[in-house]
């Protein structure tokens, strides 16, 4: 069944790749008239019917479905495909910003697995995991081969069970028990920077997000509230749609332009602004409500690089053409367009691009990126893989506005979120020289 243009922009701004959710699958009125091929409906059915028939190993009519769905949304762009029970699971978890873990960040280069950091009093830190550890299984399995995905939904399981972690260290193996609990997922970190400059980095953009960052704001309140503001970006691979528009707003006046949509289907073409009913739910708090009147006045920079993508690009192409905040760093990933799901029944959904974005001036996102205002070089490493951009993934979305000299220049080392904040991150010292500079008297 086809999703009506209201289903689609009822869900366009309740999610953005690469975690996404719609609420809005059904809307009123006659679905639109779908013509399917007679001649490719056939064509299906009998490449079913002759695998049911002659294949050396017994097959399931799920299987063979699911099989055909998932090759046929990874057949439309590198950012549609076919949900299954955990990634569906995945997505409740990225828009409620709970879920059952051990509490840990981890960033993947080649077949290593290491630890970012441990929240505190999780139960990773409990059990003595710490930055710098290198995973190497998970309750026995190795973890070379794995995705990302893989690792993470084996360190979820239910509360009060036990994952058992293989961690190389002083070039042994070390097994460390941990007991899943029920966590939430902390996306906002705030530190000073320097006297009266406030570093917030925001890892990815959840459910729980733009309620974090304003608690936090708030919390820096008072006779010594902030002279200015670094956002941090980068590593941000996305989230969902309404915390960047909340994310955004806390820093931009309401009824702020923040980017246009402009989708196939005339439901998912709109002009999104700092208004409520892109951010919040109608049983919902406005988490813009109280927010200190400095946010959106004192100076402020984002720091991107080519691994800030989707919702985390939105925001700083918002905040860059509304002149609100200066732009340091590298080029950003790429990834413009905007996903819906559509749960399909209760185990199982599909994602698909639905729209294309543009920042407020009308640049295009998808495979050119943020240019930033301050170009800040990443510090290369000899063994660092170098950063591949939405450009570089195959069946990606290309771009309908020519690309920028910049999109064709040398590829980057990625960089590791463990150099962030430490005397060598050459970015982070030219954001607080740009406001200092700004705010001297």
């Amino acid at each position: 069944m086809k999703p009506t243009a209201l289903a689609v922009i009822g869900a366009l701004f309740l999610a953005c790749a690469p975690v996404v959710h719609a609420d809005d699958t059904t809307a009123p009125g006659a679905q639109p008239e779908l013509k399917v091929s007679q001649a490719e409906m056939e064509k299906l059915l009998n490449a079913y019917a002759m695998i049911k028939q002659n294949y050396v190993g017994e097959t399931d009519d799920r299987t063979l479905f699911d099989g055909a769905l998932a090759g046929m949304l990874a057949a439309l762009d590198a950012h549609s495909r076919y949900l299954d029970k955990d990634a569906m699971r995945d997505v409740g978890r990225e828009s409620s910003g709970e879920y059952v873990g051990i509490g840990i960040e981890v960033e993947g280069n080649r077949d290593q697995l290491r630890v970012v950091g441990a929240s505190d009093g999780s139960p990773a830190e409990r059990a003595g995991i710490r930055p710098g550890d290198v995973i190497v299984a998970v309750d026995g399995m190795p973890v070379a081969g794995m995705t990302n995905d893989d690792v993470t939904r084996r360190m979820h399981g239910a509360p009060g069970t036990v994952v058992a972690l293989g961690l190389a260290r002083r070039n042994k193996i070390e097994t460390l028990r941990v007991t899943r609990a029920e966590l939430h997922n902390d996306t906002v970190h705030v530190r000073m920077a320097a006297p009266g400059l406030a570093w917030i980095r925001i890892s990815e953009f959840g459910g729980a997000t733009a309620a974090d960052l304003a608690a936090a704001l708030k919390k820096l309140d008072g006779k010594d509230a902030p002279r200015g503001l670094i956002v941090d970006l980068r590593n941000d691979p996305g989230g969902l749609v309404s915390a960047a528009v909340a994310v955004a707003g806390a820093f931009l006046p309401p009824g702020t332009v923040l980017f246009s949509a402009r989708g196939r289907e005339s439901g998912a073409n709109a002009i999104v602004t700092v208004d409520e009913r892109y951010y919040r739910h109608a049983d919902e708090p406005d988490v813009l409500a109280g927010l200190p009147a400095w946010t959106r006045s004192v100076p402020l920079t984002v720091l991107v690089n080519g691994s800030s993508a989707s919702a985390a690009e939105l925001v700083t192409g918002a905040l860059q053409d509304q002149h609100r905040a200066t732009v340091i760093g590298t080029r950003t990933f790429g990834k413009g367009s905007i996903q819906s799901v559509i749960p399909l029944d209760e185990d199982s959904g599909i994602k698909f691009t639905v729209a294309r974005y543009f920042t407020p001036n009308g640049h295009e996102i998808q495979a050119r990126g943020v240019t930033p205002d301050i170009v800040v070089a990443p510090t290369a490493v000899a063994d660092d893989d170098l950063l591949l951009r939405e450009a570089d993934l195959a069946h990606h979305l290309p771009a309908t506005q020519p690309l920028d000299a910049s999109a064709n220049a040398k590829h980057e080392p990625m960089e590791s979120t463990a150099m962030f904040g430490t005397p060598a991150d050459k970015t982070l010292q030219t954001a607080v020289g740009a406001i200092t500079a700004t705010s001297a008297p």
